[in-house]
């Protein structure tokens, strides 16, 4: 998906770090004991029950707005996001390969198998 992506989209290679996976799996016993530890899971920053311990879910680098975190949630951030190039090519595309959004968080893509 990466390779098409950068075929499609040959501003891409000014930033080397577009599409790369920065959160993949997540061991369900090391997760909850994180979100134990933290006491964040539950919010609108965190689910009890990731996507990600499934290792079906991946969260890319899509560049962040200035002051902003890759995986902000902030308004301006996921804005930010949702309008580059790399993210609306993910939306037209990533369906062919069996990737499914989650559109709170554009940056949060989950593995259907369901590739056309």
């Amino acid at each position: 998906m990466v390779a098409a992506a950068r075929a499609d989209l040959p501003a891409m290679a000014a930033d080397k770090r577009l599409l790369t996976i920065f959160s993949g799996f997540r061991d369900p016993v090391e997760d909850a004991a994180k979100c134990a530890r933290d006491g964040d899971c539950g919010t609108i920053s965190k689910a009890h029950c990731s996507a990600h311990r499934t290792g079906l879910a991946m969260d890319v680098y899509l560049g962040a707005a200035p002051g902003f975190v890759p995986e902000s949630s902030a308004d301006a951030n996921r804005l930010f996001q949702s309008r580059s190039a790399v993210y609306r090519w993910l939306v037209a595309n990533a369906s062919r390969f069996g990737f499914a959004p989650y559109p709170f968080e554009p940056w949060h893509w989950e593995w259907t198998g369901e590739a056309p």
